[in-house]
């Protein structure tokens, strides 16, 4: 889908280092315990962080905080560096010429969650038709929040293994998709006539009746394991994309297994959002979502530890 919208989903924690433990975000041992840490680091990000050799830039745009760690907002992200022409679809006329200077920016839900007197918290950011800042932003919290705890270690975790891991194991799948997608021609051959396009993409569902599932998750996980090169053999073709529709929040979500990095390990929440005029999900519906979301990862989570 051109526009799809999706949700990563992080655990963050702090370590001493060589401990594997995890310390209470109120130790004493801290310099900037990572709640008040995460709230300064957003008022502090306010205006772009650039990237110069990746022409990128990003900002935060807090919308709700409680001072304590908790806030949602928006990630603003943008790409510079190149001109381009821009044109009115619907008339087909130029309206401007963009420069290198020039910031294309996107505005990406962001929520950082702090449960009360737990040494986990959760990050999720949002990602555009495949596009994300999470790995800037995650990476400039690590250095500077270690740079400010010296002996500390941040780490950020990500929740959704694709491999069907322990945290959603036994969360039953309705559907799984299979895509291969540039097909090559001799596998077209058996499907099509002599008229064909040059190339197309394949999609196998496999989808249960209703009031079914096809298995649970690890199962699934484990049958349709992709191989050290990336692709998955079904039925002598080998696919090179997977999807699981895995039952998170109370509700079958579309999930990246393996393919692509923008789609792996990616919950898809395209159907259940709304979208404003500027065509990017409104922030009330993303984050109604992404509250479902990740209240559901942390009763799975905790459960586990009980």
């Amino acid at each position: 889908m051109a526009s799809a919208i999706g949700l990563r989903v992080y655990l963050l924690t702090v370590h001493e280092k060589g401990d594997p433990e995890a310390l209470k975000f109120d130790a004493s041992a801290f310099n900037a315990p990572l709640p008040q840490f995460i709230t300064q680091f957003v008022t502090k990000n306010v205006t772009p962080v650039r990237d110069d050799d990746d022409e990128r830039s990003w900002f935060f745009e807090g919308k709700e905080s409680d001072g304590s760690g908790n806030t949602k907002g928006h990630v603003h992200y943008g790409t510079f560096g190149y001109e381009s022409t821009i044109i009115d679809i619907a008339t087909n006329t130029k309206k401007y010429d963009r420069g290198v200077d020039d910031v294309e920016q996107i505005p990406l839900f962001y929520e950082f969650w702090f449960p009360e007197k737990r040494k986990i918290a959760f990050a999720a950011f949002q990602s555009f038709a495949g596009k994300s800042c999470i790995r800037r932003v995650l990476n400039k919290i690590n250095a500077d929040f270690e740079n400010a705890n010296p002996g500390m270690l941040f780490r950020a975790q990500k929740l959704l293994p694709t491999d069907g891991g322990s945290l959603y194991a036994k969360a039953p799948v309705k559907r799984l998709r299979l895509i291969k997608r540039n097909v090559e021609q001799d596998v077209t051959d058996r499907y099509l006539g002599t008229a064909k396009p040059k190339t197309v993409n394949l999609e196998v569902k496999l989808t249960a009746g209703r009031g079914q599932t096809l298995g649970l998750f690890k199962d699934i996980a484990g049958a349709a394991k992709s191989t050290d090169n990336g692709v998955a053999l079904y039925d002598g073709i080998e696919f090179n994309e997977a999807i699981a529709d895995v039952k998170i929040g109370g509700q079958f979500r579309p999930v990246g297994m393996f393919g692509s990095d923008s789609n792996a390990g990616v919950i898809d929440i395209t159907s259940e959002i709304k979208k404003g005029e500027n065509g990017h999900p409104t922030f009330d519906s993303v984050s109604e979502q992404c509250d479902v979301i990740l209240s559901d990862f942390y009763d799975v989570l905790t459960s586990k530890k009980n």
